[in-house]
């Protein structure tokens, strides 16, 4: 088992309907979170796929994103500071999980 962990909010924008199928997004659970400001502390990464809205991304190492509906984000653990400028619904997935938890 590797302790290594990317230190980068990694975003594919605007994913296939495959490659949201190999992921089997569509089985993870869904968040929704209105306008405002959050920190989130993340034991693990945690891949999300914004259904909805968009936001700014901040960890504290400095790294920032943006993210907008139909983006696929994975966020390495840490705080990250969600700044959601419209409402974000979103599936998500934690690494922290058992791969078979989420198989229906």
């Amino acid at each position: 088992m590797s302790n290594a962990t990317s230190e980068t909010i990694l975003v594919e924008q605007q994913i296939s309907a495959a490659r949201l199928s190999e992921l089997g997004v569509h089985g993870w659970p869904t968040w929704k979170d209105g306008v405002g400001t959050r920190e989130l502390d993340y034991d693990a990464a945690e891949k999300s796929y914004l259904l909805d809205g968009s936001a700014t991304l901040n960890m504290r190492d400095g790294t920032t994103v943006n993210v907008e509906k139909g983006d696929l984000v994975i966020i390495p653990p840490g705080k990250c500071l969600w700044v959601v400028h419209q409402q974000v619904r979103r599936h998500y997935r934690s690494d922290a999980l058992s791969p078979a938890c989420c198989i229906i």
